[in-house]
């Protein structure tokens, strides 16, 4: 059996586990900042008016598996800047947005434009808990319960 050294390769559980935290930690900030900006909409029962489905329902069940697919089409396409990024991230925002208007009933054109937005801000707020990684486990796992008790 050949050792591998220690040293020479990463650990994958870990960088594994982190990209799994920065996902959620990114969830969890757009549904923060998604719901802070769906206060001034009128809503009932936590679905803004006008929306097929709740806010935290778009983004984790829709939002979070589109940004999964985003991530894996930038791995393939080998994309490194960020501009190409953004336009990936809009377009599967545009399909994950049609794919919730077709499965809970809605008008395709504007859950498409919602869903752009929503992956674009997913992303920002991917990059910024990459650059603050203390914050990660906070906006992964505590922000998205406080909003779910407040909103």
């Amino acid at each position: 059996m050949n050792k591998l050294k220690d040293y020479d390769l990463p650990s994958v559980r870990l960088s594994a586990g982190m990209y799994a935290l920065t996902k959620l930690s990114a969830a969890g900030l757009t549904f923060m900042l998604v719901s802070l900006a769906m206060l001034a909409f009128p809503h009932t029962g936590g679905v803004p008016e006008g929306w097929p489905t709740s806010v935290p329902y778009a983004i984790y069940a829709y939002g979070l598996p589109a940004a999964l697919v985003s991530d894996a089409l930038l791995r393939i396409f080998r994309f490194t800047s960020l501009p190409p990024a953004l336009v990936l991230y809009a377009a599967c925002g545009y399909g994950a947005g049609v794919w919730l208007a077709a499965e809970q009933g809605g008008d395709a054109v504007a859950c498409g434009i919602a869903g752009i937005f929503a992956l674009l801000l997913f992303r920002l707020a991917q990059l910024a808990g990459e650059r603050q990684p203390l914050l990660l486990p906070v906006f992964a796992l505590f922000v998205p319960l406080i909003c779910l008790v407040l909103f």
